[in-house]
């Protein structure tokens, strides 16, 4: 059963699980987002695992993580958030398959 969904820069949108099939391991995490990883929250519960220092390092845009982002935080009601860009390479997924 998929675990989550690995969304590229490039706009592929896969459904991965776990090596173990039970949470993703640091290494795995890395491995998704191409360095140092990044875990935020999302208002609908689930986590947006991204690289912590991609705008540093110029990743390109995320434009399909981008219009989640921006579903999750309206402007209507996140004001301060909504005009944020997603970068590199993401996984959406719940928290229990983070611990």
């Amino acid at each position: 059963m998929p675990k989550a969904l690995y969304i590229t820069t490039e706009g592929d949108i896969k459904e991965v699980s776990p090596t173990n099939g039970k949470s993703f391991s640091y290494k795995e995490l890395r491995a998704f987002v191409d360095g140092m990883v990044e875990i935020v929250p999302l208002p609908s519960g689930r986590e947006l695992v991204c690289n912590e220092e991609g705008k540093l390092d110029g990743l390109d845009i995320n434009q399909k993580a981008t219009e989640i982002w921006k579903q999750e935080y309206p402007i209507e009601k996140y004001p301060n958030n909504n005009d944020e860009l997603v970068v590199g390479n993401v996984l959406i997924t719940d928290a229990e398959f983070l611990k």
